[in-house]
């Protein structure tokens, strides 16, 4: 734990100090939930979203430094990788909620890492439980707790913001 700290201080995120560090808890502890409880609560996800919607009234940016116009196109690529998997049944409305918040509070650039880390870890924990025999059917997999490890890996990386070629 103690080298998670250090990187996160020297993690090159725009947005006021401290938040990285505030978002990357809230991703700990969503992923955490989710794992243990097979649920998002709206508290947490929609709570996310109405701070990064305040963080871009007042100052502009979200609090890791999103601009308004990056916040909605992470937005809606987050309901265009999320809703079909949700109409499906594959994914809980606390998953699309996540992705959304993801979008606020760090853009699109972030909504793209997250999806791309957590959809990789979600194949990751699938053919680890299928190799070390846990039985899969009957309990859906925890893709918030994969996106929850992705926006991490986004904002500790400091993938947050504008693609370059939005700008």
């Amino acid at each position: 734990m103690s080298g998670i700290v250090p990187a996160l201080a020297a993690a090159p995120v725009a947005g006021p100090p401290g938040w990285s560090a505030a978002a990357v808890l809230w991703a700990f502890a969503l992923g955490y939930w989710d794992i243990q409880w097979r649920r998002l609560p709206n508290a947490m996800t929609l709570g996310a979203v109405l701070a990064g919607l305040a963080s871009w009234g007042f100052t502009g940016a979200s609090s890791l430094g999103a601009t308004g116009k990056s916040m909605l196109l992470g937005a809606a690529l987050a309901l265009l990788l999320t809703l079909p998997g949700y109409f499906s049944r594959q994914l809980g409305g606390g998953d699309v909620k996540l992705l959304l918040a993801v979008a606020v509070l760090g853009g699109v650039q972030a909504t793209l890492t997250t999806f791309v880390v957590g959809a990789l870890a979600a194949v990751g924990w699938l053919v680890l439980s299928l190799r070390i025999g846990l039985p899969t059917t009957g309990r859906r997999l925890p893709f918030g707790a994969a996106l929850a490890l992705g926006f991490a890996v986004a904002v500790i990386s400091g993938q947050t913001g504008d693609l370059a070629w939005l700008r």
